[in-house]
């Protein structure tokens, strides 16, 4: 006596779960890639956000934006290759969508650097530890708005001397992987902005911090980027810069053997190829 409605409720179950099913879509761009690079995640549901991303032992908020949130996920170069499940959860910690991504070995030079590192006094290691929090409150930035409507450019068009990923010797013990891309530019020469953003730190360190001089943007969608080694900073915290303006003077400060502008790009904190990131943005 109870089969229609037992057949009705069933037909009405798989209804339900189609219907949920298209109301989730999910699409990512780059889900295959190499170590140190990008991938951009949309998602769409008829329920409302936030929702997060999860992948590789990365967890980041996305960003609602034109009927649908969306973020960027960088992989260190360092990411053991090989096959990840790429999730979507909302604010409880479920579920909604998922899919398979893969990770590639990166193709990666070594580099031995011979450069005089004098032990720091505790007084001037407590100045450094002040200025590194003031780097990690800056990479940290995360505007939810996009301030960037084009694709990021070079800072500076000179030859690249040292490229992201170097896996780098500092007077004979292993250093860590290089976090950003090197520019060779004479002494003095303008360094612009790659993509529109907004200033989130502008200072002139102390003579004992690595980085010198330094500057660092948020593009908004977790984007931010640090341009480090400057001879002059020409912006102030708080300022909107456009594509194409200068930012700082190309120089030597800090751990430098010589002029140049060391260049990174940070998606959620997490530093990534910056060249390979311009390529990728010309293609959102």
């Amino acid at each position: 006596m109870n089969k229609p409605l037992i057949l009705m409720t069933g037909i009405c179950l798989l209804f339900l779960t189609r219907l949920s099913a298209r109301a989730a879509e999910l699409d990512v761009r780059g889900a295959e890639l190499r170590q140190g690079q990008a991938l951009q995640v949309r998602f769409r549901a008829e329920q409302a956000g936030p929702f997060r991303v999860q992948v590789a032992g990365q967890t980041h908020t996305l960003f609602e934006e034109a009927e649908a949130y969306q973020g960027f996920v960088g992989l260190p170069a360092d990411q053991k290759p090989g096959g990840y499940t790429l999730r979507i959860l909302d604010e409880t910690g479920q579920t909604l969508a998922s899919q398979k991504i893969e990770v590639y070995p990166g193709s990666f030079y070594t580099q031995h650097i011979r450069f005089p590192s004098p032990p720091l006094t505790p007084e001037q290691e407590a100045v450094v530890q002040a200025e590194r929090q003031e780097m990690d409150t800056a990479r940290a930035s995360r505007s939810p708005d996009r301030l960037w409507q084009s694709a990021f450019a070079v800072p500076v068009p000179h030859r690249v001397s040292a490229v992201y990923g170097t896996r780098r010797y500092l007077n004979g013990k292993y250093n860590g992987y290089h976090g950003g891309v090197d520019f060779a530019s004479p002494m003095g020469y303008p360094v612009k902005a790659p993509a529109d953003g907004r200033v989130v730190l502008a200072r002139y360190f102390s003579k004992y911090n690595a980085n010198g001089n330094t500057v660092f943007l948020d593009h908004g969608l977790g984007v931010t980027s640090v341009y480090i080694h400057l001879s002059k900073v020409l912006v102030q915290p708080g300022q909107l810069i456009r594509k194409g303006e200068a930012l700082g003077l190309i120089g030597s400060s800090g751990r430098s053997t010589g002029p140049h502008l060391h260049w990174g790009l940070y998606l959620n904190g997490q530093n990534t190829d910056g060249l390979h990131w311009i390529r990728f943005t010309q293609q959102l």
